[in-house]
C-alpha cells in the first residue's frame, strides 16, 4: 500500500463481515500493540489489556500516556503530571498482584495540535516526545500487512503527531478510538483526530457520539465477585461499585475486546471524515462516496461478547497463580 500525497493519503481499512463478526485484512491477536491512554481509573481497559500481557498473550510495546484535552482552549483542565501520576499507580497496582510482562509507563503528547491557517494538514507543527517516538519505531518495524495497532483511549494527538513527523509509517498501522466526532468523548483535540483520520487507517467506536455505553450493559457489580482479593482486583469491585463505572462500562475498551473477539462488532459504517470549528465531523458516506474511516456503531456491539471476552482473561486461573500480593 503506497503512501500518496500527504495532504489527500486516507485509506479504510479492508475489511469484512464474515460469519455475522467484523474482520479486517492483516489484524489479529499477533499483531504488535501500543496502548495510548489519558486516564486509567475510569476505566478497566487497562485490567484487560495487562492481564493478556501478564499471561503472554498479546505483543504489547508500549503504554503511553496523552494528556486529557478537556478544556484545552481555556488552559487544559488537568496537567499532564497528574495523567501520568495516574498511570504509574494503575501500573503499581498491577506489578504488586503479580502482573507481569507490562512495559513501563511512557510520556506522549501533553498539549494540542493547532490548525494551521491555510488548513493544509501538512503545514501543521508536531511535536516530538517519547510516545511519539516510539510509535514511530514500532511502526516502522511492522508492515502493511501486518501493521502496528494503536488502541486509543484518549485523544489522538501522540498518534497524529507521530504521522505528521513520519509520513512513512502511515501505511504500517491501523488506529482505533471512541467518539472522537463532533467534539466527543476522546475529541477534544478535533485536528489531531482530523489528521488521523486523513492520513492513516482509522475505526472509531461509537461515530458520532450516538450514545455511549449504556449503564450496567456490560458490567455489573457481581461480574467481579469471583476475581481474587488482589490490590488489582480489588480496585476494579471498587469502580464497578462507583458511578463512574457503573455509566463507563467498558469505557474504551471495544477495539480490545474486539481484537481478540471479532464476534464483539457485527457490522460497520463507512463514514467521511471533515473538520469544522474545532471538532472532525463523521458523516455516513452515500452508496457510491468513498469514506475516510470505519465506524462500528454501538447499536452494532454484542455486549454478552464484550462480557464474556473480558472476563474469558480476567478469570483465567493462571493470571493471579503467583500473585504477590493479597489484601486481607
Amino acid at each position: 500500500m503506497a503512501l500518496l500525497s500527504l495532504n489527500v493519503w486516507a485509506i479504510v481499512p479492508a475489511h469484512e463481515l464474515k460469519d455475522g463478526a467484523v474482520h479486517m485484512a492483516g489484524v489479529g491477536p499477533d499483531n504488535p500493540v501500543i496502548y495510548d491512554n489519558d486516564w486509567w481509573f475510569d476505566v478497566f481497559d487497562n485490567n484487560y489489556l495487562w492481564a493478556r500481557a501478564s499471561l503472554g498473550r498479546v505483543d504489547l510495546r508500549a503504554n503511553i500516556v496523552s494528556r486529557d484535552m478537556w478544556e484545552w482552549d481555556a488552559g487544559y483542565k488537568y496537567s499532564m503530571q497528574r495523567c501520568i501520576d495516574d498511570a504509574n499507580k494503575a501500573l503499581t497496582l498491577a506489578r504488586s498482584s503479580g502482573l507481569k510482562n507490562i512495559p513501563d509507563i511512557m510520556s506522549g503528547s501533553d498539549e494540542v495540535l493547532r490548525r494551521p491557517a491555510s488548513g493544509r494538514i501538512e503545514e501543521t507543527v508536531p511535536k516530538s516526545s517519547p510516545g511519539v517516538r516510539k510509535i514511530i519505531e514500532e511502526a516502522r518495524k511492522a508492515t502493511s500487512e501486518k501493521p502496528l495497532i494503536l488502541i486509543c483511549g484518549g485523544p489522538l494527538t501522540t498518534a497524529a503527531n507521530a504521522l505528521l513527523m513520519a509520513p512513512d509509517i502511515a501505511d504500517r498501522m491501523i488506529v482505533f478510538d471512541i467518539l472522537v466526532s463532533h467534539y466527543g468523548y476522546n475529541g477534544k483535540d478535533g485536528w489531531a483526530a482530523y489528521v488521523v483520520a486523513k492520513k492513516t487507517r482509522y475505526v472509531d467506536w461509537g461515530g458520532r457520539g450516538r450514545g455511549f455505553w449504556d449503564r450496567h450493559s456490560v458490567f455489573v457489580a457481581k461480574d467481579f465477585e469471583t476475581l481474587p482479593k488482589t490490590p488489582f482486583c480489588e480496585d476494579m469491585r471498587r469502580l464497578i461499585k462507583s458511578d463512574l463505572g457503573q455509566a463507563n462500562q467498558l469505557g474504551d475498551g471495544a477495539p480490545l475486546v474486539w481484537l481478540f473477539n471479532p464476534q464483539c462488532w457485527t457490522g460497520v459504517e463507512l463514514h467521511q471524515a471533515a473538520f469544522r470549528g474545532k471538532a472532525v465531523e463523521f458523516t455516513l458516506a452515500k452508496p457510491d462516496e468513498a469514506g475516510d474511516v470505519l465506524v462500528i456503531p454501538k447499536a452494532v456491539t454484542d455486549m454478552r461478547q464484550c462480557h464474556d471476552e473480558f472476563f474469558r482473561v480476567l478469570r483465567d486461573p493462571a493470571l493471579f497463580k503467583e500473585s504477590a500480593t493479597e489484601v486481607n
